[in-house]
């Protein structure tokens, strides 16, 4: 007894005469006139992060010093209110005595080096490279061991290299490197703000097209 040859084209266990209904994804007008729309209405809002960002990098340029000195004051203020959260942490009876006490001592260093960001214009700039400098190193660090590892490269290597001599620069010459830092961050920030003024525009002819669509 034979049984009968399967159908060319039709899947395996499929019973005669099934139909296999596939879910169509694509957009319909409707949907994609509401979605240009919605991105469309916030035109106004990457224009008005383009302008920001183009004045502050502006401002960067041409004054640096004083960015600088705004950046040490958030940082001054950033050491202060985490030293104050951490060193309430170290009354957490929940937490174990080290860590307790490792809170304590690092909650009162980062409320000395805090107050004294905000005291003084040059000890908060001083803080601020040395920060930097010992970041930069510390993580040339991370990346040399994660690129030693299975999961790294070559390439994370000579990153974390670059890193290490990046935070010794900042080190050994902390003015210079400052003002380069702020010069490519000023830069940045106006080529920021130049690209996103041009994109607001693109989203609202976006928004243009959403409307053109409805007629």
């Amino acid at each position: 007894m034979t049984t009968p040859s399967q159908p060319e084209g039709q899947p395996q266990g499929q019973p005669e005469g099934a139909t296999v209904v596939v879910e169509d994804t694509s957009i319909s007008p409707a949907e994609q006139k509401a979605l240009l729309d919605r991105i469309g209405r916030a035109w106004w809002v990457v224009l008005l992060l383009g302008i920001i960002s183009l004045i502050v990098g502006v401002v960067v340029l041409v004054r640096p010093f004083t960015a600088v000195n705004v950046a040490a004051i958030i940082f001054g203020i950033w050491l202060l209110v985490s030293g104050v959260i951490q060193l309430a942490q170290a009354f957490d009876k929940q937490l174990e005595t080290i860590s307790r006490v490792l809170n304590a001592i690092t909650g009162v260093i980062g409320i000395v080096l805090g107050l004294i960001c905000l005291d003084s214009a040059e000890d908060r700039i001083a803080l601020l490279t040395l920060f930097i400098g010992i970041w930069w190193i510390m993580r040339g660090i991370v990346q040399i061991a994660v690129g030693a590892s299975d999961q790294g490269g070559g390439v994370v290597i000579f990153l974390g290299i670059l890193g290490i001599i990046a935070g010794g620069v900042v080190l050994i010459w902390p003015i210079a490197s400052l003002t380069v830092l702020t010069l490519v961050v000023g830069i940045w920030l106006v080529v920021l703000g130049i690209f996103e003024i041009i994109a607001s525009f693109r989203v609202r002819s976006l928004k243009k097209q959403a409307e053109n669509v409805a007629v």
